[in-house]
């Protein structure tokens, strides 16, 4: 049985990660039989989720699972198309992965009002007089790590109107389809579904949230999936 190991349900989604969102999806897509697990940091082989146990084998991050998936278990997520339309859909990915990311992340840990009733009950686990000093550091490297990064750099107007500037990248692939590249779902939309609902999220105070539910293209894609994948979850918005 292949255990793949997420944070588990929160903020009114199937689990509080983008990242654990997608490895989700690509789970269910497959069509194999898995089990959720909540998982376990020092089990973690990069310290965070999600990751996959299969047998002995413990596969960590996302896109590493579904390439395991795709090479140990025969899983096509290609969704039959070209590859030149699935290197678009790996441009997509990436800019949501690696920008869109620390955009929503910015908005989660790093501002008191979503932080103190969001991420910071990650901690909840800890010993309580320890717990303000965890979320403390925390914050403190979540911070550093934006601010490395760059975009913690700029403004929340300006950090909005990079945002803006994925989703309607998004949306305009979206316009005239079904999924990210076209009628038939792939291995991306895995990855494009998880970021926007995560992001959309009404849990949390967001402007990016607010513009995704602003655009009719983009929340139909959420729906569509969400009642694809997890019909258990009702969409929020």
């Amino acid at each position: 049985m292949l255990e793949l190991y997420v944070f588990g349900p929160y903020f009114g989604l199937p689990d509080g990660s983008p990242f654990c969102l997608k490895a989700l999806t690509l789970m269910k897509m497959s069509g194999l039989p898995f089990e959720p697990r909540k998982m376990k940091f020092g089990e973690a082989p990069k310290g965070k989720a999600p990751y996959l146990k299969d047998d002995s084998k413990i596969i960590a991050d996302s896109h590493f699972i579904q390439r395991h998936l795709e090479d140990q278990h025969g899983v096509d997520f290609s969704g039959g198309y070209k590859p030149a339309d699935l290197a678009k859909g790996w441009a997509v990915a990436r800019m949501l992965e690696e920008h869109f990311y620390f955009l929503s992340m910015h908005i989660r840990w790093l501002r008191d009002h979503n932080f103190y009733k969001g991420p910071y009950q990650f901690f909840a686990g800890a010993p309580a007089p320890l717990r303000p000093l965890i979320g403390r550091l925390v914050k403190r490297s979540v911070a550093k790590r934006n601010q490395g990064q760059g975009l913690g750099r700029h403004t929340d107007a300006q950090r909005f109107e990079l945002g803006k500037g994925d989703l309607d990248a998004v949306e305009a692939m979206l316009s005239k389809n079904r999924y990210i590249l076209g009628d038939k779902v792939c291995g991306i939309d895995a990855t494009v579904f998880g970021f926007l609902w995560a992001a959309e999220a009404p849990f949390f105070e967001s402007e990016i949230g607010d513009y995704i539910r602003s655009r009719p293209v983009l929340m139909n894609y959420i729906t569509n999936m969400a009642e694809r994948y997890f019909p258990e979850t009702k969409v929020a918005a």
